[in-house]
């Protein structure tokens, strides 16, 4: 499936795909030092032009600088630095248009101009214009934390401390995180509800009992609307549904509401795994990536049936979605939301990989699209 945005670079999803898998290898080779992650949900994601112009940016990449994925659109990473690094980050970044793979660190400040040290990994991803590319590029701040001996002793405390530290920048990050959507979004939202309530009380002690029925009515939307913000919130920390019914069967009611929100599409689930048989720390993972190829297939594949299957033996867990649609191939993407569709998926085999999984797409016209995760047990 390619993604295209209107007017911009046009790049095929599996290249992407594969870009992220080289990313991945190269980081690690070229930068021992440890990483993290700079959003819990997954990795922060953006593709680049060769000039650093955000060509589309994920969620997690966009409330890392403190924007919306639409206001990245269109800027340039070095807007986003101190005017004393422009220069710096111009010269990374035309280094990086140069190659297949550039690792570097810049500061960025963000909208609430703090600056902030990150570590920036970009490999090329070739475009269907072949004398162009652009690069996708993964956000991470780097930690430098040294043992001050070689003793085994000395080192195993000194690794146990820098899990603890990934732990603690890891929560820091989502509270910064959720902080600034129940602020700018949740907070914002309530402030108008009181203020449309204080509006309409004062209209009906006025007698203008009409112009208060309409803006209640319209208080009520708002209300509505806010609700649904809070549930989003909830369920992008963790699907609700996995802590009320477990992984197994929460995947068969997601793929129940898949098959009820469309027309003449079958939605078929396939499970020999009961919840207990799947360890804890891979049920949201192996949830977000179900959905998320699930509703690829609905939206982009013209699919009309699919199949969701979690199987699993001694050695390993295995999760599949097939679909019977048109494949990544040949549909190419004519939306906005083409890109990051592609960093969605791209974000999910990040996920996979990072808990030592293994993560694929098989795609063609003929057959349809193959998304598999297998995890270890």
């Amino acid at each position: 499936m390619d993604a295209i945005q209107p007017g911009g670079p046009q790049v095929r999803l599996l290249d992407l795909i594969e870009a992220m898998r080289k990313l991945r290898r190269a980081a690690c080779a070229s930068h021992p030092d440890p990483g993290v992650v700079t959003d819990a949900r997954g990795a922060a994601l953006a593709i680049l032009a060769p000039d650093g112009t955000f060509v589309s940016v994920n969620r997690s990449a966009a409330a890392l600088l403190g924007y919306s994925s639409a206001e990245l659109v269109g800027k340039s990473l070095v807007e986003l630095a101190p005017d004393d690094a422009h220069a710096a980050l111009a010269d990374e970044l035309s280094a990086s248009a140069a190659r297949d793979f550039h690792s570097f660190t810049a500061v960025l400040t963000g909208r609430t101009g703090h600056p902030t040290r990150l570590a920036l990994h970009q490999q090329r991803v070739p475009t269907k214009a072949m004398d162009s590319a652009v690069s996708l590029t993964l956000f991470e701040e780097p930690l430098m934390v040294e043992p001050r001996s070689a003793d085994p002793v000395d080192l195993l405390d000194a690794s146990e401390r820098l899990c603890q530290t990934y732990l603690m920048i890891g929560q820091q990050k989502e509270r910064q995180r959720l902080a600034s959507e129940l602020h700018d979004g949740l907070g914002q939202a309530l402030t108008l509800v009181k203020l449309m309530t204080e509006d309409a009380l004062m209209r009906i002690r006025r007698g203008q009992v009409d112009d208060a029925v309409q803006l209640l009515d319209s208080t009520v939307f708002r209300i509505r609307e806010t609700i649904g913000d809070v549930r989003q919130i909830c369920g992008e920390l963790r699907p609700l549904m996995l802590d009320k019914l477990g992984l197994p069967a929460a995947l068969g009611s997601l793929c129940r509401r898949i098959e009820r929100g469309t027309e003449a599409m079958s939605v078929v689930f396939d499970c020999d795994v009961a919840d207990n048989d799947v360890p804890e720390h891979l049920k949201a993972d192996m949830f977000r990536v179900a959905q998320e190829a699930l509703n690829n297939a609905v939206k982009h594949a013209d699919a009309t049936e699919i199949s969701l299957s979690l199987r699993g033996d001694a050695a390993r867990l295995m999760l599949t979605i097939q679909d019977n649609g048109i494949g990544y191939e040949s549909h190419p993407f004519a939306t906005d939301e083409a890109y990051a569709s592609g960093l969605g998926l791209i974000g999910m085999q990040h996920r996979v990989e990072m808990h030592g999984g293994a993560f694929s797409i098989e795609s063609s016209a003929t057959s349809g699209t193959l998304v598999c995760a297998t995890w270890t047990r």
